[in-house]
């Protein structure tokens, strides 16, 4: 057996996510800017002589079974492997669950990836990207490096390259269901003509654009968006904004000394509501 494959499993914000339409699928035409970010979890990958495939976590409220997709990815490998023996995956959580930061479409692109050099199945990224688009709107991006332009259901991407950004990251220690998001979101007549490109060359540039169609949903049923907002704001973010379907919520820092002040400062002004603050920067990998 070869040696357990160790590897990092990086989160996602949304510097911009607009809801154009709904489709005949029932799914929603988007336009969103996406960007990795160092808040990861670890997945450690092993092949065993035996049949059978199990997941590991310390993590109390994560699912083990077919409600993982790390479960879904490793199924959809073995489909298209003649490999007959076991896998395990244990999984370090630290990207909360629920949160808006793609941890779960994050941890099935990097067991697609992991299964792919290990069985060596050598299956190009295009390829492993079409497996991950059916398993969730969101893995395709988790195969790209740094930040992209997605359209679509967010399956056609874009790579964009961004200069580094800074972020503060707040967690209100409580999920919000992205089916419950959308299926309460009213679409309006509004509709943004400008492009984006020439936005997305600063960090005031991005700020200026920063933009969720699914936080004023959001917020209506948990004034905690707009609290977590204004904390963001109070500590010099540049802007604030909630990321996917929420409730994260991440301030933007033009410079690590300005995000870890910020990062600082909130930790203590949040300690007694419970809530999780992180510090984390753009990857360009």
């Amino acid at each position: 057996m070869r040696e357990p494959l160790h590897l990092e499993s990086p989160a996602k914000v949304n510097l911009r996510l607009e809801i154009l339409k709904k489709r005949e699928d029932g799914y929603h035409e988007l336009r969103t800017v996406l960007q990795k970010i160092s808040l990861h979890d670890t997945l450690c990958f092993s092949l065993k002589k035996g049949k059978g495939f199990s997941i590991t976590t310390e993590h109390p409220n994560l699912p083990v079974g077919k409600n993982n997709l790390v479960y879904k990815a490793v199924q959809s490998m073995l489909k298209v492997s003649c490999y007959q023996g076991g896998v395990h995956v244990e999984i370090e959580k630290r990207i909360p669950i629920g949160a808006g930061l793609g941890g779960g479409s994050s941890n099935a692109a990097t067991t697609l990836r992991a299964l792919n050099q290990l069985l060596k199945l050598n299956l190009p990224r295009k390829e492993l990207m079409g497996m991950g688009l059916e398993i969730g709107a969101d893995v395709p991006f988790f195969f790209l490096k740094g930040a992209a332009i997605g359209s679509g259901i967010g399956e056609r991407l874009k790579k964009k390259e961004l200069p580094t950004l800074w972020y503060v990251l707040i967690y209100p220690n409580f999920e919000v269901s992205t089916r419950w998001a959308y299926q309460n979101f009213v679409l309006t007549n509004q509709q943004f003509h400008f492009n984006l490109h020439k936005f997305l060359k600063t960090p005031e540039g991005i700020s200026s654009i920063l933009f969720n169609h699914l936080e004023e949903v959001v917020s209506r049923k948990f004034p905690q968006i707009g609290i977590m907002k204004n904390i963001l704001f109070s500590v010099g973010a540049l802007s604030a904004l909630m990321t996917g379907s929420g409730p994260t919520v991440f301030g933007l820092f033009q410079d690590d000394k300005s995000a870890t002040g910020a990062y600082e400062k909130i930790k203590k002004l949040v300690a007694r509501r419970g809530w999780a603050v992180f510090k984390a920067h753009s990857m360009t990998a």
